[in-house]
């Protein structure tokens, strides 16, 4: 008993959770793996290490098995605590899960642990190949698409190729990130937008500048306006002439086009 204590074992008081039971079981099996424990002392060992609910729960049913002539040893002990705190419901639901497990939000590290977990409840038999691929499904497409086609079929190797992906796009992502908005500012300083609103100038609203309906001399400069009927420094609409005037000769009454003195 004293080199049992020296490991620490840990006690059990009834927790509902079932994963606490399967820790405590796998912690006992460790312990007594190491301590070399024979069948009646892991028996002895666990009682042992069960106390409030849990003991009250052990002290009647073991009682009634010992009333119906049954063996109570180690691995009916075990059969009987897991049928009362991790039932088959759970294994086949922790079994469930394990089929779609994805590494989703996880690190490669947790996905690894929680893959491990989750494949001692499946049922059937596991191949290392068999299990290197469901892993290597599971990991986010970017690493999926590096490691699947290297066809690993060691899980330790796998896990760590895995590992050492991830750290490579981790590092990638940011670089590529970094060069996208350095490329897109040079060579043209500030991003020009497509159009931009005329803003009205202050102490007023924003007024309309009048088209250039004509530049003399066919230099560039400042908009002038000038009426298409009489050739005035006016709008058409404000013109105070009926007839329209030629602009070949100046007079009223007709059109450049139609001018006399054209011929």
């Amino acid at each position: 008993m004293a080199e049992f204590k020296k490991c620490s074992p840990p006690q059990f008081r009834g927790d509902a959770d079932p994963d606490v039971a399967d820790h405590w079981i796998c912690e006992l099996e460790k312990i007594f793996s190491v301590l070399g424990c024979s069948e009646e002392r892991k028996l002895a060992y666990a009682v042992y290490m069960l106390t409030g609910e849990a003991e009250y729960w052990w002290r009647g049913t073991s009682q009634m098995m010992i009333d119906r002539g049954v063996v109570v040893d180690w691995v009916c002990f075990k059969r009987v605590f897991l049928e009362k705190y991790f039932p088959e419901s759970v294994r086949h639901a922790r079994e469930a899960e394990f089929m779609r497990l994805q590494q989703g939000g996880m690190l490669v590290t947790e996905y690894a642990i929680r893959f491990e977990h989750l494949a001692r409840f499946y049922t059937q038999a596991i191949s290392e190949a068999w299990k290197c691929r469901k892993f290597a499904e599971g990991l986010k497409y970017d690493l999926r698409r590096v490691v699947v086609p290297m066809a690993i079929i060691e899980f330790p190797a796998l896990v760590e190729k895995a590992k050492v992906v991830e750290r490579l796009e981790s590092v990638s992502k940011p670089a590529k990130a970094v060069g996208g908005l350095a490329g897109s500012k040079s060579g043209g300083g500030a991003q020009r937008k497509p159009y931009d609103r005329p803003q009205p100038q202050q102490g007023g609203p924003a007024t309309r500048k009048p088209i250039d309906t004509a530049r003399s001399g066919g230099q560039s400069g400042v908009a002038t306006i000038r009426c298409y009927r009489c050739g005035g420094p006016h709008f058409i609409r404000d013109c105070p002439h009926t007839e329209s005037k030629c602009f070949r000769c100046g007079q009223m009454g007709h059109v450049s086009t139609s001018c006399p003195a054209g011929a």
